[in-house]
């Protein structure tokens, strides 16, 4: 019986420090429009969740905007543990398409999958320049 209610307290334990680690929140002013995923979304005060770092599922949301989207990312290495949380995206002309989400203190980087839009844009740009964007967690 003791082993039990030992056991059962350490499951509990456990699934609360993941559901804690789970959603990582972070804000941010981006100046421009850019792609999520399959999405468009203008420029503006982004709220970014990790909803679950096993599915990978990450909410972008911009409450002025009226934005809420939800992409699935892939986990990528990452060698620096980041201070704060930071948006990757790569530049293809004049678009910007969204392409890792780092958390803060986190040793995993959150990769969106290439679509067939960025891929088109990719292959019909020249230069193919990444801007990084520094997140402060709020």
């Amino acid at each position: 019986m003791r082993k039990t209610s030992f056991a059962t307290l350490g499951m509990l334990a456990l699934l609360a420090a993941a559901s804690a680690f789970a959603q990582q929140r972070m804000t941010v002013d981006i100046p421009f429009g850019f792609h999520a995923g399959t999405n468009i979304v203008p420029a503006g005060r982004y709220e970014v969740t990790q909803l679950s770092l096993v599915s990978g599922l990450t909410a972008i949301a911009c409450d002025a905007c009226g934005v809420d989207v939800r992409v699935l990312t892939n986990p990528g290495a990452d060698n620096n543990e980041p201070t704060q949380g930071e948006l990757v995206f790569n530049k293809y002309g004049d678009e910007y398409f969204l392409s890792t989400v780092r958390s803060p203190g986190s040793y995993v980087a959150r990769v969106l999958p290439i679509s067939k839009v960025e891929s088109e844009a990719a292959h019909s740009a020249s230069l193919t320049p990444t801007t990084t964007i520094l997140l402060a967690r709020r």
